[in-house]
């Protein structure tokens, strides 16, 4: 092989690393703005679960009539 050669391999090899790298960087920053915050997270309250959050609350149905 020639030196030519070699050295068009290594700046092949090398702009692919760059690549990788930059591709890396930005898909771990698209990561870390679409993860959800922990501190943040909303839970769904209910009644059966104990809280009193002041929200109005369906009475219970009626059980059927049977004859």
């Amino acid at each position: 092989m020639s030196a030519v050669r070699i050295a068009g391999i290594r700046k092949t090899l090398r702009q692919f690393a760059v690549a990788i790298a930059a591709c890396t960087a930005v898909a771990g920053g698209a990561a870390l703005v679409a993860a959800p915050d922990d501190t943040a997270t909303v839970r769904p309250s209910t009644v059966a679960d104990g809280q009193d959050n002041g929200w109005p609350v369906p009475p219970p149905s009626p059980a059927p009539i049977v004859d």
